[in-house]
């Protein structure tokens, strides 16, 4: 969309390459993601993030802090790659190795999971 938005609409991207471009804006849209999912509770939920492969820990704790400052209980990171295989069932605790090919809007991820990792 951007690019093809109107004059009076400003688009913008929070997230670049799968890590915190703009803080303040991916704690907003978090924000709204929250109000949409707990609307009808008084418990603040716990959220699971997927992060690229390739993040430092200083994107994880913006990650973290940016996801608890919406509204999160708890927050826990994980790979893509890992939250990829969960998605498609891959009985990834096997021995037997499944390549996981995981091509995002920012990021590309591969990775040869078994035995839990």
């Amino acid at each position: 969309m951007l690019g093809r938005t109107p004059g009076n609409v400003v688009a913008v991207r929070p997230l670049r390459d799968g890590v915190i471009s703009d803080y303040e804006m991916t704690e907003k849209m978090l924000e709204q993601f929250l109000k949409k999912i707990s609307k009808f509770s008084l418990i603040k939920p716990r959220v699971i993030v997927s992060v690229p492969s390739g993040v430092t820990e200083v994107e994880e704790r913006a990650v973290i802090q940016a996801t608890m400052e919406a509204g999160a209980r708890r927050v826990y990171l994980i790979e893509e790659p890992f939250a990829a295989a969960l998605g498609a069932k891959l009985d990834i605790a096997g021995p037997s190795g499944h390549m996981v090919v995981d091509i995002g809007g920012g990021t590309t991820d591969i990775a040869v999971l078994s035995m839990n990792g």
